[in-house]
C-alpha cells in the first residue's frame, strides 16, 4: 500500500462528496458537516459510508458518525483525521 497523506485522503473524501452532491453549485470543503452543511440524508450517508469503504477497505465511519453527528462535528476534516488513525498504521506495515 502506498503512503497516503492527509491531503490525499482529504481530496478523496471531498471528491466522493462532490459525486454524491450532483448539482451542488457551491464548493465542498473539509470544514463542512455532512448533515448540517451538506444536508446528507440517511440514503446519502449510506452512500458516503459505502464510498469510504470502497476507497479504504476495512475502515468504517459509522461509529465515528454516531459519536460526532449530534453536535455538528461530523465535518469532512474530522472524518479525514479519523481515517488517518487507521490508514497510517496500515501504511507503516506495508
Amino acid at each position: 500500500m502506498n503512503f497516503l497523506s492527509e491531503a490525499d485522503v482529504g481530496q478523496h473524501i471531498v471528491a466522493l462528496c462532490r459525486s454524491l452532491s450532483e448539482g451542488r453549485e457551491t464548493p465542498i470543503i473539509l470544514d463542512m458537516s455532512l448533515t448540517h452543511c451538506l444536508a446528507f440524508d440517511s440514503m446519502k450517508l449510506m452512500q458516503f459510508f459505502a464510498g469510504v469503504e470502497a476507497l479504504y477497505p476495512g475502515v468504517a465511519l459509522e461509529d465515528w458518525f454516531i459519536e460526532h453527528s449530534t453536535d455538528g462535528r461530523d465535518t469532512l476534516g474530522n472524518a479525514v483525521s479519523y481515517l488517518m488513525q487507521y490508514l497510517a498504521p496500515q501504511a507503516a506495515r506495508g
